[in-house]
């Protein structure tokens, strides 16, 4: 077997002489690990009965390696309830696959009370990337084989890109130019539908933060002065999507294992590419004011930094799914790509 790195086509951006103020850490997968396989099924409407639900779903041999809980009213109003899942072993996912299959199948959508949103894909370990503390681990850094090492490559532009390993050979840029047109008028209710015409690029970032270790201080700085600036940036992201290639963004509550909100939350966000989230990133004023402010935390806290803050970003291949079933029709990925009904 040829184990040789691909030859690097594109530089690094770190700074030859940067040192983060904060040491930060990345997940490294075991040499076993091909792909990441990233699922996040949620409910639509009523909310109740749905972690005993997900229990069913996961209570087998072929259970996620990890999965995590979260809870929105989006802004139609709608309540949504979802587990985020993670399996690091393609046969198990395929296996229990199967089972999920076929319960949605004994489901109809014209006679249910509720939606349903099913969204997977499977990424090459080469096309994602994590950060975190090492005392906060959440998503696929809390999987098993996933080692949690320190990493250099943080607090300067570019950093995100520098941790994909596949940026040394790919430009993580769209395919064509494609742009994001907004279409809410369909009718959805009733059916099972499978978004298509998506990029094979489609970034997808999860981004979190806890301030369950928060002193007084911290955690008044964290509420006054930078919880409303990621406010700002995550409705700047769900209102201009021509503009951001942001074509879903759903900011969550993350809830305990006994269903209640914890100290916690992230957003979820899909991207028409890695460059689109890059460019809002590093040039848009509503993330500047985030990025400015989080700096300007670690600068004053150093090691004694009780907000903890991670992201996991993943850039997809073929090998992704979108199925809505009796959802409205700004649900995630339908109000932006072709619907065909199932």
């Amino acid at each position: 077997m040829n184990n040789a790195k691909p030859t690097r086509i594109y530089p690094m951006r770190k700074p030859d002489d940067h040192c983060p103020v904060v040491q930060r850490y990345s997940s490294s997968l075991d040499s076993s690990v091909s792909y990441v396989r990233f699922v996040v099924f949620g409910q639509q409407g009523q909310v109740d009965g749905f972690q005993s639900l997900v229990r069913k779903f996961f209570a087998s041999q072929n259970a996620p390696d990890h999965r995590d809980a979260a809870q929105y009213t989006d802004p139609q109003g709608a309540k949504n309830i979802f587990t985020v899942a993670y399996w690091l072993d393609p046969i198990s996912y395929n296996a229990w696959r199967e089972g999920f299959d076929a319960w949605l199948a004994t489901q109809d959508p014209k006679e249910a009370d509720n939606g349903y949103w099913f969204e997977t894909f499977s990424v090459p370990t080469p096309y994602r990337e994590t950060i975190a503390f090492k005392e906060y681990l959440r998503g696929l850094s809390a999987c098993p084989y996933s080692t949690i090492e320190p990493i250099g490559e943080s607090a300067y532009w570019g950093a995100a890109r520098d941790r994909f390993a596949a940026s040394a050979y790919d430009s993580l840029g769209p395919v064509d130019d494609q742009s994001l047109t907004v279409n809410t008028d369909r009718d959805t209710r009733g059916k099972l539908l499978r978004v298509e015409g998506f990029p094979n690029n489609l970034c997808v970032i999860r981004s979190g933060v806890s301030w369950a270790s928060c002193g007084e201080e911290q955690l008044d700085s964290y509420q006054n002065n930078l919880a409303p600036k990621l406010d700002e940036g995550m409705q700047y992201l769900r209102d201009n999507p021509a503009e951001t290639g942001c074509a879903s963004l759903r900011q969550v509550s993350y809830l305990n294992t006994d269903g209640t909100e914890a100290p916690e939350a992230f957003s979820l966000g899909f991207f028409l590419s890695f460059s689109h989230l890059e460019q809002w990133a590093e040039h848009h004023p509503s993330h500047l004011a985030i990025y400015t402010r989080a700096l300007a935390e670690r600068k004053k806290f150093q090691e004694n930094l009780e907000l903890k803050t991670y992201h996991e970003i993943y850039v997809l291949s073929d090998d992704a799914e979108f199925l809505y079933f009796n959802c409205h029709p700004n649900t995630g990925l339908l109000p932006y790509f072709e619907n065909s009904q199932v």
